[in-house]
């Protein structure tokens, strides 16, 4: 089984800071994980830049394993298209960004 983490960049829209987080945190992370059975999610905040041009202050980390992480994709689709995601009405879209990555090598820890 294929270990994946999905992440998404996030701006709220102006004014609508509140409602985005409280969206975000109490809505849109639990319906994925429990949804689609995802084994976490969580959110960052962005408090330094180090590289790159990316504006977007919001970070959410998804945790995925999956045989098929195409086969996850269109799942999650048919599920948003079922209604079974609360849309995004205080997110600026036009600068979201969201990508699927699959574990590649093992996991680096101290001492390794």
């Amino acid at each position: 089984m294929a270990k994946m983490k999905l992440i998404a960049l996030t701006t709220p829209l102006e004014g609508k800071e509140d409602e985005f987080h409280d969206w975000y945190n109490n809505t849109h992370l639990p319906e994925l994980v429990n949804g689609l059975g995802m084994q976490g999610a969580q959110r960052y905040e962005l408090v330094a830049k180090l590289m790159g041009a990316d504006e977007n202050p919001y970070l959410a980390i998804y945790d995925i394993e999956a045989d098929d992480p195409g086969a996850f994709m269109g799942k999650m689709g048919e599920f948003a298209q079922s209604g079974g995601m609360t849309p995004a009405t205080t997110q600026d879209m036009g600068t979201t960004y969201t990508a699927m990555f699959v574990e590649m090598g093992v996991e680096c820890t101290p001492g390794s």
